[in-house]
């Protein structure tokens, strides 16, 4: 239990071995620490049907058209996971080769659907874990892991990177901004060298809704954030709401540099035409300066 009256729970990071046959916690991997990351956030939509399709056809196109058969190291935030897009997720042979995933069952989501993160198998990352909002009433939370980048060849500094999806709607502008602060404060964390959360926050209502990373004293990556070009959200298919920039990516730390975010997977569809998902996805990259 955090100060703030959430719930931080430790989560077990797993890889694949394909000698064993399954995803084990002590899996082979290289340690490499990065002088820069590759970090891709998206919104799956656990309502629509074919979740297993739909992932499917994601990450075969986060393989093919952004990140590689081959990655260079990354970490990957997927939003609104359920137990079919899970599942798939960790049969996929790209996946297998080249990340490491937590939670790897849907055991640690309050609801029915989560959130779950990749990481590359080559980043000797740790401390990953879960912080379950007390103020949620659609059991939103948050995932933590702490990524080492190196600066200099004797100077590394640990990035602390959140997973999140806030809660959703009008009805949720009162807990928004406590859900985000509180993320904040990890990111801010003493032993942590700089800190970067993307995923869906949701903000969906005034200037007050738009600011609250402001308030949290977050950083927005986005350099051109009212162009609609930025827009993630309200296209597929086109909603009672206007068209929103519901997915973000923040930041903070003296020494972090967090590239442009640049919007992917728009108009993206499964081969029987169906929208992978409602949102657009998100990638950037974060290395550090002097």
């Amino acid at each position: 239990m955090t100060t703030s009256g959430d719930t931080l729970l430790p989560l077990k990071a797993k890889g694949y071995s394909f000698r064993k046959k399954k995803w084990i916690s002590h899996y082979r991997h290289a340690k490499e620490t990065p002088t820069e990351l590759r970090l891709l956030t998206w919104n799956v939509d656990f309502m629509g049907a074919h979740n297993d399709d739909r992932i499917r056809r994601i990450l075969g196109y986060l393989e093919t058209a952004i990140l590689s058969s081959t990655p260079a190291p990354s970490v990957i935030l997927l939003q609104e996971l359920d137990v079919r897009s899970q599942a798939a997720i960790l049969a996929s042979e790209w996946v297998r080769k080249h990340y490491a995933m937590f939670p790897t069952t849907p055991e640690p989501w309050p609801h029915q659907y989560g959130n779950a993160t990749l990481v590359s198998r080559s980043i000797p990352f740790q401390n990953a874990q879960m912080l379950q909002f007390a103020n949620s009433r659609m059991g939103r939370t948050a995932i933590f892991v702490d990524v080492p980048i190196r600066l200099t060849d004797s100077v590394t500094r640990v990035v602390r990177i959140a997973n999140t999806h806030l809660e959703s709607l009008p009805q949720g502008t009162k807990m928004r901004p406590k859900q985000l602060s509180v993320i904040a404060e990890m990111l801010r964390a003493r032993d942590v060298g700089a800190g970067v959360v993307g995923g869906d926050m949701n903000m969906i209502g005034d200037h007050k809704d738009q600011t609250i990373h402001v308030a949290a004293g977050l950083d927005d990556a986005c350099q051109s954030p009212d162009d609609p070009s930025c827009y993630t959200w309200g296209y597929q298919p086109p909603t009672s709401f206007p068209p929103r920039r519901l997915d973000r990516v923040f930041f903070t730390g003296k020494h972090v540099c967090v590239g442009d975010v640049e919007v992917v997977g728009k108009d993206l569809r499964t081969k029987k035409g169906q929208w992978v998902s409602d949102h657009c996805g998100l990638v950037t990259s974060i290395g550090l300066h002097s």
